[in-house]
């Protein structure tokens, strides 16, 4: 009996053992179970699109140079000798007709007080043998060499005294003295630079313009630039000049004038950049246009994805002109309204099946063919 009781409790225990075990093992497999990765098929990849636009084209020319000073003029030396005087040095500001150097005259003073006397002479000669003439003593032909002589001698003392004016230097115009080629003291000969003198009360700006948009700029018509030196000011300026002949890059020199605002002063040297709006009808021409980020593939093998009537996309080649801000010009291959995909390419493929996240963009889906 006592056995009989032993076995009984062995065996309940191992019923119970048993039941534990199977169902740890149940549980382990339904854990398992749920732990395997479940394939899940994507069907329809998620993008989103945006319409191809007509936008009014920005054909106005953004071009950059850097201001000229609009007159620069050298100050030769006209007379030969030592500079016994300079006034002037770089940054001096100078008037037209201003003396900015002395060369020693005392030569050429020497040179004029001899032919002034000679002069006096011949003029005492002409006198006299006038005197004689009526006299009788002398013949018309003594008195004609005479008062030649005469006027070879005003002719002598007019050029000695236009080489004194000489020994001064003045400046020719007013402005800014931009360099000096000689110190007090120094040689000067005729044809030596003494100095350079730029007006600046005027500036220019050269830029180079190519040959297709040479049409859109015309003498006299107004720019805008912008400099880095006042970003919040915007000068005005008018198209001065346009070269005749383009250079071997086949662009058009195109010269730029304006005033030099006091307010705002500019220095010759700096740089800005010129905005010219096109004339002759050019500023309301209406293109296409698409976001910039549509475009996949290189500038020169552009192509976009476009969105189907059956959500399906067909990817299609391009052909794009400049940008536009976030927007790129459209030249070739899309017409208005057709809308394309902006985000979401790199998992497309032609004919893939895609998924519009941005609904309202793709509402009118449905009607582009």
């Amino acid at each position: 009996m006592k056995i009989f009781k032993i076995t009984l409790a062995v065996a309940v225990i191992l019923g119970l053992l048993s039941l534990m075990a199977f169902r740890l093992y149940s549980n382990k497999q339904v854990i398992d179970e749920k732990a395997k990765p479940k394939e899940e098929v994507i069907t329809a990849i998620p993008v989103r699109v945006a319409h191809v636009e007509k936008l009014t084209k920005d054909n106005s020319l953004n071009l950059s140079g850097s201001f000229e000073a609009r007159k620069e003029l050298s100050i030769i030396a006209e007379a030969q000798g030592r500079l016994t005087s300079l006034t002037i040095q770089e940054g001096s500001y100078v008037q037209k007709g201003q003396m900015i150097a002395k060369i020693d005259d005392t030569g050429i003073r020497s040179q004029l007080a001899t032919a002034e006397a000679s002069l006096a002479k011949a003029q005492k000669d002409v006198e006299r043998y006038e005197r004689l003439l009526t006299a009788g003593a002398v013949s018309q032909l003594q008195l004609e060499e005479v008062r030649l002589n005469f006027q070879n001698m005003q002719t002598n003392v007019t050029a000695i005294e236009q080489q004194l004016k000489y020994t001064v230097v003045r400046s020719p115009m007013t402005g800014i003295v931009k360099e000096v080629g000689v110190e007090e003291g120094s040689f000067a000969t005729p044809g030596a630079t003494i100095a350079s003198v730029v007006d600046v009360s005027r500036l220019k700006m050269v830029v180079k313009v190519p040959e297709i948009d040479i049409v859109k700029v015309h003498k006299g018509q107004q720019v805008e630039i912008e400099t880095e030196v006042y970003p919040e000011k915007i000068f005005k300026g008018n198209v001065s000049l346009i070269s005749v002949q383009a250079d071997l890059g086949r662009k058009y020199d195109v010269e730029i004038e304006l005033p030099n605002n006091k307010e705002f002063p500019l220095k010759a040297g700096m740089y800005g950049n010129v905005k010219i709006q096109p004339t002759n009808g050019h500023s309301d021409e209406k293109a296409l246009f698409v976001p910039r980020n549509a475009v996949i593939g290189s500038v020169k093998d552009a192509k976009v994805y476009v969105l189907q009537a059956d959500t399906t996309v067909s990817l299609r080649d391009v052909k794009v002109g400049e940008e536009s801000g976030d927007k790129i010009l459209i030249l070739e291959g899309l017409t208005e309204g057709e809308t394309i995909v902006t985000t979401g390419q790199i998992n497309l493929s032609n004919g893939k099946q895609v998924k519009v996240l941005n609904e309202r963009t793709a509402e009118t889906v449905g009607a582009v063919k």
